[in-house]
């Protein structure tokens, strides 16, 4: 089953568990449960998906053995944003279109310079759908995602994701991060394999640079993604959302007037 596909069945994936957990439950249950349309699309979340989807061809490129050079990148990335940006309402930031499209294209450079010509690509774009477990049950939803691309080095399996951000990782992000531990426990599961994880990370300096973050998970990194998940199912049985105002989601939500009636003039005061 496709990605898609799979997202019709109740589930689970690491972004949802992340938005409702540690970002804004509010936002997760405008979004989620009330199915409200936002009022904008984030730049980001359009850059990074064009991003995404170019260094899909690159690696699948690689994986078929077939030529792919760093201009033929750079031009892919240009025509997807091109098309994208023209079809979506987007919030901008700093930047301009244009100043985001060639943003993008010193990104795929630094990502396209950086590759690893000793890891052999196994899988690009590799969907999973598993349970989650947690005190020996499964529970209601499994957890669904996509690992951005599976690698063979020195002879073992690394799942790697491809992320942009506008300053350099901390150096304890990647071992804090829950979305390591959800992807190496997919993998547990579908292979019988407890894999490393790499964060690929192509940061937005003036001049981009490029840094990777290597981390490995245990059983018990697994079973707190099932709590954790466990404690997500019961606030929404429970209905327990509320605003977290000091999210960095805040400003430039999609949802600050819906986030003003619910609350009051006090909450989210941004959208006055």
């Amino acid at each position: 089953m496709t990605l898609q596909e799979l997202r019709k069945r109740p589930h689970w994936s690491f972004s949802s568990l992340n938005s409702l957990l540690n970002i804004c439950s509010l936002q997760w249950y405008f979004q989620k449960i009330a199915k409200l349309v936002p009022t904008h699309t984030s730049v980001n979340l359009v850059a990074g998906s064009v991003y995404h989807r170019t260094l899909d061809q690159v690696f699948m490129a690689r994986k078929l053995a077939v030529p792919f050079s760093l201009e033929e990148a750079q031009e892919m990335i240009t025509q997807d944003w091109r098309r994208s940006s023209a079809e979506e309402n987007i919030l901008y930031g700093k930047l301009d279109a244009d100043g985001v499209e060639k943003q993008g294209r010193g990104l795929i450079k630094v990502a396209y310079e950086t590759i690893d010509d000793t890891e052999k690509v196994i899988e690009v774009g590799e969907v999973f759908c598993v349970p989650i477990v947690h005190q020996g049950k499964f529970l209601s939803k499994p957890l669904v995602g996509e690992f951005d691309l599976v690698v063979e080095k020195e002879g073992k399996p690394l799942v790697i994701d491809w992320k942009t951000a506008a300053t350099r990782w901390a150096k304890t992000k990647a071992e804090k991060s829950l979305q390591a531990t959800a992807y190496s426990m997919a993998y547990q599961q579908k292979y019988g394999i407890n894999p490393a994880v790499r964060f690929d990370v192509a940061v937005k300096n003036k001049t981009p640079v490029f840094e990777s973050h290597l981390t490995t998970r245990t059983p018990a990194s697994w079973e707190l993604l099932g709590a954790l998940a466990a404690k997500a199912e019961s606030i929404v049985k429970n209905e327990l959302f509320y605003p977290s105002l000091e999210s960095f989601a805040c400003n430039g939500c999609a949802f600050q007037s819906a986030c003003k009636e619910w609350g009051g003039a006090v909450v989210c005061a941004k959208a006055a």
